[in-house]
Order: structure tokens, then sequence, then C-alpha cells
């Protein structure tokens, strides 16, 4: 019976190990696979901040594209919202010279941690809490001061379970704040 209690305790002790190792091996594959993601997730994020600067460099409106003057009439001269986007020979990002021209622009950009599929939106917005110290901007379809960017990415690798996960980076410009 001395021999079977050897043989007990050295198979006890290796179950021991089998768990404390899967236990090990199962922490190390979720940090690598955290580790990952915040990889994506921070080129996403420089993606999107590099069109929202450059989208910020621009003039706000076609209208304003190297004016001396302000538009007489403000918003009222400004792009038509169903009209926001690029106008005729600016078919590449590098020739954009105002914040709406990105409406609309879509693009695969590819680096070294993949493709990144890259949508722009670019409207009109107002508070509509404009009484309130809160403010709740929301898409309209008339000419106002403020225009939204809203700067949507994703990847294959950027997955929420099965399903593809689209990040959007958003950002309010005000005509006065030029």
């Amino acid at each position: 019976m001395i021999g079977y209690s050897e043989v007990l305790q050295t198979m006890a002790a290796m179950i021991i190990f089998s768990v404390i190792l899967m236990n090990a091996n199962r922490m190390i594959h979720r940090n690598t696979v955290v580790q990952i993601d915040s990889e994506y997730e921070n080129e996403v994020i420089e993606l999107g901040q590099e069109i929202i600067v450059e989208a910020r460099e621009k003039s706000f409106d076609q209208v304003t594209v190297g004016a001396t003057a302000p538009p007489a009439d403000i918003p009222g001269d400004f792009s038509v919202a169903g009209n926001l986007g690029s106008d005729t020979g600016e078919t590449l990002r590098t020739n954009f010279n105002d914040f709406d021209d990105y409406n609309g622009w879509t693009e695969t950009i590819t680096t070294t941690h993949g493709d990144f599929s890259i949508s722009v939106e670019v409207f009109y917005v107002e508070d509509v809490n404009a009484s309130t110290d809160i403010y709740d901007y929301q898409k309209v379809t008339n000419q106002t001061t403020f225009k939204k960017i809203e700067v949507t990415i994703n990847s294959d690798f950027l997955r929420s379970g099965d399903d593809p996960k689209n990040y959007t980076l958003e950002f309010i410009r005000n005509y006065y704040a030029d």
C-alpha cells in the first residue's frame, strides 16, 4: 500500500501542476490578445486623428476658401447640407480645400497592422439643448455655424465576437472658432 500512495501523490501533483499550467497559459494568451487589440486600437486612433486634424486645417466651407472677408450671410451662404462633399476636381484627399470635402470619402489604408477601411461623414449640427448647460448636438438639414465630422474605421482583425468592430472618432467644428 505504501507504493500506491506515492503513485497517487505523484498523480495528484501532476494534476495540480497541469491545472496551474493551463491557467498560466490561459492568462498569457489573454494578455497577448489584449496587447494585440491595443496595438490595433492605437492604429485606429492614429488614422482617425490624422484625418480629423487634416480636415480642421482646411477652410470651414467652400465659400470661405481664400476669402479675404467673411460671407455676407452667415450661415446662409454656406454650402447646402445636401451638397456637402468634394467639389469638381477634388477626387483625392490631397485636393480637398474645405472641411466638408471629406463627406462621403472612403479609402482602405494599408499599414504594418493590416488593412483599415475608413469612411467619413460631415454634416451640420446644432445644439438642441441650447437653453441648458448640457450640449446635445444633433444632425440638421439646414446650414449652421457648426459642422461635425465622423470618421469610422474598421479592420478584419478588430472584432467583437464574430462581428467586425467599428470605431468612430468625431469632432465638431465651429465657424467662429477658426
